[in-house]
């Protein structure tokens, strides 16, 4: 199983930072065909805008009884239905839209999303089960404020909501860029591109290490940087090119 956890949400301008030795790191291994049967993803919400779960819509409730956005709850599902594609998981893909978090932050490093995830991650991989976590934060990366998401651990990501609506135009919608955001990063946290394995395909950006070089790729590095409004006018690519897949199969020894 794979457990998807959207706690509140922040990505990765750079692609991927080292893990904390305290954070889990096993998500890599549900990526192979076999005894890791079921892989769950949970997205919980940080912060003062958490009512607002991406955009205004119509909205649904979290376990806590708080309100997420329709809209978050969509993109976190179309996730969902491309991970099935791509992991090929006996117990299936479960996605989890988790709990409110309280913070005040407007600013985070690596190690504040660490500690962040420590008090308020529900769930860890083990056994059958493999999880990814996403939370949703206000604010910004102090590393790069251009950054829209960062996954700072082999399988936590956060996504930074206040720069999803920064990098939105008339021309490249918010909906848009948050489901590209969720998907790039869980690409990173599969290991794309050329995270610990060499590809058969030439597709990494000399530029821009572990990300693709293909504008159609949802691995394309401006997806999870303000500047995709700019560059990738014609709307965000939203799922993985054909070389990113050869790199999925090859990595489940498919």
């Amino acid at each position: 199983m794979l457990d998807i956890e959207p706690d509140g949400g922040a990505g990765a301008l750079y692609g991927t930072h080292d893990a904390p030795d305290d954070v889990d790191g096993s998500v890599i291994d549900a990526r192979k065909d076999g005894p890791a049967g079921r892989r769950l993803v949970r997205s919980d919400l940080a912060g003062n805008h958490a009512t607002a779960a991406g955009i205004s819509g119509r909205r649904i409730r979290g376990r806590d009884g708080s309100h997420l956005s329709a809209t978050l709850a969509g993109n976190v599902d179309d996730l969902a239905q491309i991970l099935r594609r791509e992991l090929y998981k006996p117990g299936g893909v479960e996605v989890r839209l988790g709990n409110t978090i309280a913070s005040g932050r407007s600013s985070w490093t690596v190690g504040d999303l660490a500690s962040l995830e420590r008090a308020n991650r529900a769930s860890r991989s083990g056994g059958h089960r493999a999880t990814m976590w996403m939370v949703y934060v206000d604010g910004s990366f102090a590393e790069n404020p251009n950054a829209l998401a960062i996954s700072y651990s082999a399988s936590a990501a956060a996504i930074f909501r206040d720069r999803l609506g920064d990098a939105a135009s008339s021309l490249v919608t918010e909906p848009e860029i948050e489901r590209s955001v969720i998907t790039h990063e869980a690409g990173h946290l599969l290991a794309l591109v050329n995270i610990g394995y060499r590809s058969r395909y030439d597709h990494e950006d000399p530029d821009h290490p572990h990300h693709s070089n293909d504008k159609n790729s949802v691995m394309y590095w401006a997806v999870e940087d303000i500047s995709i409004r700019n560059i990738l006018r014609g709307g965000p690519p939203d799922d993985f090119d054909t070389a990113d897949r050869a790199d999925l199969a090859m990595l489940r020894g498919a």
